[in-house]
This record gives structure tokens, C-alpha cells and sequence, in this order.
């Protein structure tokens, strides 16, 4: 819309240097690889059900966003109004409606404030003011219209209203969630990704790959392994170090020139899903088996 246009050249007619680092560096909270590390944080250091529950609201959030970009097919501002609107910073290559960084960080601000009820005032002002920052940061940086981020944080919160419905319904079952979620989120990646926008192929194919092997090895986890969260401050860091440096020495040769030329379904599909099995199953293994837990003391303790 021609209004949105002109509140975005707005916006970025006070954009100098400094402006722009301070909006790149707020966008980043919004980024794929942020978000992941705050849900693996939880995952490991703070509640696991919390953090598997965080991670089916950003897996169900990315693939609706991602399904309605593809059917709706609006064109980044900085491309549709080339006169009025420049993308500061890397430019965005794929469509804009919904914001996928709102989105995200939307859905994990208000999960977060819905599932630790005794820190909500520090959690619900800390959520409003990040979420602020990366809806105006993407309008700043010419990456989307104010209907956009406004799109993306309605559909994170009510992602969170219906899955926090579901998972009290659940109670201590959660991840059967897994039996009706993860099949119907792949099926819809995947008949949007042929049908809709065959670019969305990757994308589906990273979905179905990370999903697969996540709701798999959770629920192997929670049945067999049964390994425990709690733990010092320095063992906490130990778990999220090796953790996220597990999961890097898993992604990293994927981004190899070898890699190049190999089909999607080797560097999309086959790299997540064995990201999915190391953040789940392998880190919480290695976690055990190091002893980066708290003893419990009252069955380590010999009778007097």
C-alpha cells in the first residue's frame, strides 16, 4: 500500500551510520540463529518441557509464515517502491508478509511470559520492548511494511493461545504431540513447497528434516535417556559451549564448496535432521555422561 511506502520513507529519512548499526544490531534478536540458541538455552539449562515446548511453537510459527509468504507473494518494500524505500544492510530475497523475525520472537516473548507466571514483570516488559525493537528494526531497515510486523505478531500470539490450550490438555504427554504436529506441519510444507512456490522446496525440506528427527529423539529422550536439566551456573555454560559446538561442527561442512552441486535433500533435508538428533538426543547424552547436572543429594546421601 502506497501509505506504508511513504511511512517507511519516513521512517529511514533519519537513518545516518550510526542509526543504521543500532537497527541491524536490534533486527539480529529476530534472527533464525538467535532465536534457536535462546529455545536450546532453555532446552538445556533451564526446563527441557519448556524448551520442547518453545521449540514446537517456532517450528509450527516458521512453517506457517513461511507457507503464507509463498501463497501470498508480497514483494519486499525496497523492491516494490524502489524511489521511496532502500534496503539497508543485507537485503532480504524472499516475500514479506508475514514478518518471519516478528513472528518469531513474538511467539517465544509471549510462550515464555505464559509459562514462567511468577516472573511476568520481568518477562512481560523485557517481551514488549524486543519485540518493539525487531518490528521497527525490519520497517527501519526497509525489509517490511507495518502490516507485516503487525501480521507476524498477531500470528505468533495466537500460535501461543492455541498451543498453550493444547499442551494443558496434554499436561505430562507432550510429546505425543508430536504424532499429529509434526506429519501435518511436513505435509503442509511440502504440498505449499510444490504447489504454491517451488522455491519453498529448501525451506520445506529443512523443516521436515529438523521436525522428524527432534519430536523423534524427544520422545527417546523422555522414555529412556530421562537426563536432568538442573545444574551449577558453570555447568549450565559447559552444556550450552558444547552444546551449540556440537551442533556448528554439524552444520559447518554442509556450507562446504563440496557441498555445492549435491542435491537439496543432502544440505537441506539430511544436515537438519542431524542437527535435530545432537541438539535433542546426542548433547543431552554427552550432558550425562560428563555429569554436567546436579547430584541429587537425598539418594547420593548413606544412611547414619
Amino acid at each position: 500500500m502506497e501509505w506504508e511506502a511513504d511511512f517507511l520513507e519516513k521512517l529511514q529519512s533519519v537513518s545516518n551510520d550510526a542509526s543504521n548499526f543500532f537497527w541491524k544490531l536490534a533486527s539480529l534478536l529476530g534472527e533464525e540463529m538467535v532465536v534457536i540458541a535462546v529455545v536450546m538455552f532453555f532446552y538445556w539449562c533451564v526446563d527441557k518441557r519448556k524448551g520442547f515446548k518453545m521449540m514446537n511453537i517456532y517450528f509450527v510459527s516458521a512453517a506457517i509464515v513461511a507457507g503464507v509468504k509463498a501463497l501470498v507473494r508480497r514483494v519486499r518494500p525496497f523492491n516494490a517502491y524502489p524511489d521511496k524505500v532502500r534496503s539497508i544492510g543485507d537485503a532480504s530475497t524472499d516475500y514479506c508478509f508475514p514478518s518471519g523475525h516478528t513472528n518469531s520472537v513474538t511467539a517465544l516473548a509471549a510462550l515464555t511470559v505464559r509459562e514462567f507466571p511468577k516472573a511476568r514483570k520481568a518477562t512481560i516488559p523485557i517481551g514488549i520492548v524486543v519485540v518493539l525493537l525487531v518490528m521497527l528494526s525490519r520497517m527501519f531497515l526497509g525489509q517490511h511494511y507495518p502490516t507485516d510486523v503487525l501480521a507476524g505478531a498477531a500470528t505468533g500470539i495466537l500460535i501461543v493461545a492455541l498451543f498453550g490450550w493444547l499442551y494443558d490438555f496434554l499436561g505430562d504427554r507432550e510429546e505425543y504431540l508430536a504424532f499429529v504436529l509434526a506429519p501435518a506441519a511436513i505435509v503442509a510444507s511440502v504440498l505449499i513447497g510444490i504447489f504454491a512456490d517451488p522455491d519453498f522446496t529448501d525451506t520445506a525440506l529443512t523443516l521436515t528434516g529438523v521436525m522428524t528427527s527432534v519430536y523423534a529423539c524427544y520422545f527417546i529422550e523422555k522414555r529412556f535417556v530421562k537426563w536432568e536439566t538442573k545444574a551449577s551456573v558453570l555447568q549450565n555454560i559447559l552444556k550450552f559451549v558444547l552444546g551449540a559446538a556440537g551442533a556448528m561442527v554439524i552444520y559447518l561442512p554442509f556450507e562446504l564448496s563440496a557441498f555445492a552441486d549435491i542435491t537439496v535433500w543432502v544440505t537441506a533435508f539430511v544436515r537438519y535432521f542431524l542437527i535435530g538428533i545432537w541438539l535433542i538426543l546426542g548433547a543431552p547424552l554427552a550432558f550425562k555422561a560428563l555429569g554436567l547436572y546436579k547430584k541429587d543429594e537425598t539418594k547420593s546421601a548413606k544412611p547414619a
